[in-house]
């Protein structure tokens, strides 16, 4: 049987033979996908917290957000999005931290002005990182 996914997320479950998958879930058993393509168990429930920064619903504690200047907005500090796959015992990299950041920005800054002449201005993901990111640039 196939494993159910949702991004990095592969789904484990207690009593299953396959452990393959890097995500344990307690709850009950994926069955099937929901409109946004993430499992959900026999009742309808997604079987993804909402406080997963993976989650396209996700939304940040603004207490754990810095000041960004390019984008003139608090942002979810790298700590704080990678303390969720920790907690999980899943191994995320930096880049992987920024990707979750940076749908989070979308989703939430999509109508700044700020955002919109980012954007414009970037050409590639990577750009946009290393101009949201720039103090990581000194650290190599």
């Amino acid at each position: 049987m196939e494993k159910f996914k949702y991004g990095p997320l592969v789904w484990n479950h207690r009593g299953e033979d396959d452990e393959s998958g890097n995500y344990y879930w307690n709850g009950k058993p994926p069955v099937e996908y929901d409109g946004s393509k993430i499992p959900i168990d026999e009742d309808g429930n997604q079987c993804l917290p909402i406080v997963s920064p993976v989650h396209p619903g996700w939304q940040a504690d603004l207490d754990r957000c810095s000041y960004n200047s390019v984008l003139g907005e608090k942002i979810p500090d790298l700590d704080y999005v990678s303390e969720w796959f920790e907690d999980n015992f899943l191994i995320v990299s930096d880049k992987q931290c920024k990707k979750y950041v940076l749908n989070w920005i979308r989703r939430t800054y999509r109508s700044s002005i700020l955002y919109q002449k980012l954007i414009f201005k970037c050409s590639s993901i990577q750009e946009v990182m290393d101009l949201i990111w720039p103090q990581d640039e000194q650290k190599l």
